[in-house]
């Protein structure tokens, strides 16, 4: 449980957020870092409710989760995009939905920023802090802006009025603030010693000078980019348009120029951003990578591909903490597990290590399951920081008596079909996940298991029952059990995977997707 007593952020005014997401547990938490930061907060439980109350409450900031009933997350950030509005709202995606390709099609769709649950209110609070201190910008510079306009006729642009040899004849305010003058030094001076070109070359003065000798009409209302050059010698980039007036007694030019360099700035900042992104993404693949590697020299895949035994991993892009494992013990009884660490990376890299070699030993000495997931725990609870946890199914089966034993922390269902797929029992997990907190021998609680028939059990990670297609449609224990009523026994996990990747079609999962088929003969 995260500390929520920790000094309240000093905002100067109270911003009302919009919180949209469809799990009541998820709004309450959110609702209570929020109103200890300082925050009013709106509710809404799906998509099309939170569009409402955007339109309706006009709040200034929304936070958003992705999967939602109605209409999802990202539909609702295009069409709050979508919406005129004078002002910037940002939008943070809150959601578990963490592969690269969720962050961007969320960003394309017009969020702002992502954070991934479970939430780190430090974090949490840091990113709410940064974002009232832009909507406190924001707010001041609405009003500075409304007092400039009534000063300054609402005129942002500098215009000027000169003559076919440069000769400067009149200058609004706004050009002379651009050029950092008074109004009246303007007017009698040369252009070109308030514009030039960045590269020196002189072009633009050729340019006009050929349309005033009419060889270069395209350069009327054409856009130039040039360096403007104010009092104090400093130079700045502006954008430069020149019209020229219908006068029959002389002819006269109007040059609107645009100071540009915020728009610079800010392009400056977005490339900066963009390569900050880019490296991220470079060292969370090498750490994906390594973390993969890492697993893979600890699991022993001779052990894992034996006979009645079948295993599929669909990985996302990162490596996310599914561990797959089997092997036999001395005596023959099979021992099998499907584990699915919190975290990416090396982080559940290193969680999942601590059980692959506490389940290889276990295996390697016989140990009963009640003592073996009490070794996993109590190890996993020392070693793991607060907020992580491994779910998992452990089973231990003696196949030539017909018996087994099994435990259930956190993961999916267990199934167990019969050799037509039809569905003969349903295990539901029953204890918390592995780590959480120390547990004692008689706490616990194994699932006895027996048969006369022969039959198989499916073991999944919630990657499986939560895959999405492009509509927002779950594939769940639905499509789980479609697909193995519909398959023969020899090729069922591999019709499974078909039927997966028909329903995704060609989106990826947003989790690790994986599967552990265990034959109970007879």
């Amino acid at each position: 449980m995260l500390d929520l007593n920790l000094e309240p952020a000093n905002a100067q005014r109270s911003f009302r957020v919009l919180i949209a997401d469809d799990t009541q547990a998820n709004r309450a938490l959110l609702r209570a870092y929020l109103v200890r930061l300082g925050f009013e907060t709106l509710m809404a439980e799906d998509g099309e409710q939170a569009l409402e109350l955007f339109e309706r409450e006009r709040p200034d900031i929304v936070l958003m989760d992705l999967m939602m009933p109605k209409m999802d997350g990202f539909e609702s950030i295009e069409r709050i995009r979508m919406l005129r509005s004078d002002r910037w709202v940002p939008i943070v995606i809150v959601s578990a939905m963490d592969a690269e390709y969720d962050i961007t099609r969320g960003l394309e769709a017009g969020a702002d920023d992502f954070m991934t649950k479970p939430l780190s209110y430090q974090m949490f609070a840091a990113k709410m802090r940064n974002l009232s201190r832009a909507l406190e910008f924001q707010v001041s510079r609405e009003e500075s802006q409304r007092r400039e306009a009534a000063i300054a006729d609402a005129v942002i642009d500098g215009i000027i009025t000169f003559d076919a040899g440069f000769c400067v004849v009149d200058a609004n305010r706004a050009a002379a603030t651009i050029f950092g003058r008074s109004e009246g030094e303007l007017p009698g001076s040369d252009l070109r010693n308030h514009l030039r070109e960045p590269s020196g070359e002189g072009s633009w003065e050729r340019h006009f000078r050929a349309c005033v000798e009419g060889r270069d009409p395209d350069f009327i209302g054409s856009l130039q980019e040039l360096m403007g050059r104010r009092a104090d010698g400093r130079m700045f980039p502006c954008e430069i348009c020149v019209t020229e007036l219908p006068l029959a007694e002389e002819r006269l030019f109007i040059a609107v120029v645009r100071d540009i360099s915020e728009r610079k700035r800010v392009g400056r900042q977005l490339t900066e951003n963009a390569a900050r992104l880019q490296q991220y993404h470079d060292e969370a693949e090498a750490e994906a990578e390594l973390a993969k590697d890492i697993m893979e020299r600890h699991i022993r895949r001779d052990a894992l591909e034996q006979s009645g035994v079948q295993q599929a991993v669909i990985p996302t892009q990162r490596f996310s903490g599914d561990i797959v494992l089997a092997a036999r013990s001395r005596s023959g009884k099979l021992y099998a597990m499907l584990a699915d660490a919190t975290g990416h990376g090396l982080a559940a890299a290193m969680s999942g290590l601590a059980i692959v070699n506490d389940f290889y030993r276990a295996v390697e000495d016989d140990v009963p399951l009640r003592r073996m997931i009490l070794m996993l725990n109590n190890t996993l609870a020392e070693l793991l920081p607060r907020g992580r946890f491994v779910s998992a199914a452990v089973l231990v089966l003696d196949q030539k008596h017909r018996r087994g034993e099994m435990w259930q922390g956190g993961v999916p269902d267990v199934l167990q079909v019969a050799p037509d797929g039809q569905l003969l029992a349903r295990y539901r997990a029953d204890q918390l996940p592995l780590g959480i907190e120390v547990w004692q021998a008689e706490e616990v609680s194994i699932t006895p298991l027996e048969w006369n028939t022969a039959s198989q059990l499916l073991l999944c990670s919630d990657g499986l029952i939560e895959a999405c297609s492009g509509k927002g449609e779950e594939f769940g224990y639905e499509g789980v059990l479609a697909a193995l009523a519909s398959s023969r026994v020899e090729g069922r996990l591999d019709a499974l995977q078909v039927e997966l990747r028909r329903h995704l079609d060609v989106l990826a999962g947003h989790d690790d997707i994986s599967m552990l088929l265990l034959d109970l003969p007879v």
